[in-house]
């Protein structure tokens, strides 16, 4: 797999992944966690409580957006499942996220599973843009985590 990929999933709930050569599961683990790996690919600024029922914040300042929520999960190298709440859009419900990371031929294997979504063409679009915007930022992070050629 080259670039990240949406794979099959229901109208509920959506799934992409992305092979991140050269790096362990502890390591991919790592970047969505520590503040400094994360601004490389996803936020320019990050809080993290990195643990088990710790609290995260997410801020894009240019765009006055800020993501928030709480890991639910908190497996090292293997699972991080988290809440998920947009700040500027009240009105969607709190998400959950659980990104799971294994071992593969060359590196590691990221699933991302986003959910949970209802039918209406609101919930609908919003799943669309959550696949897109998994879709770029798992691209961004294999970019950034890719060894330069010399």
């Amino acid at each position: 797999m080259d670039a990240p990929t949406q794979q099959p999933s229901g109208s509920d709930h959506m799934v992409v992944a992305a092979d991140l050569p050269d790096l362990s599961p502890r390591q991919a683990f790592d970047y969505f966690i520590t503040p400094e790996l994360l601004a490389r690919w996803w936020p320019p600024e990050a809080d993290v409580d990195a643990r088990s029922g710790g609290e995260y914040v997410l801020r894009w300042p240019k765009m006055g957006w800020a993501l928030s929520g709480r890991y639910t999960a908190f497996e090292p190298g293997e699972r991080l499942a988290f809440t998920w709440q947009w700040a500027h859009r009240p009105e969607l419900p709190a998400r959950t996220v659980d990104v799971r990371f294994a071992p593969s031929a060359t590196g590691c294997r990221v699933a991302i599973t986003h959910g949970t979504y209802g039918d209406s063409p609101v919930e609908q679009a919003d799943r669309q843009s959550h696949i897109d915007g998994w879709l770029h930022f798992l691209g961004q992070l294999r970019a950034v985590t890719q060894p330069v050629d010399s």
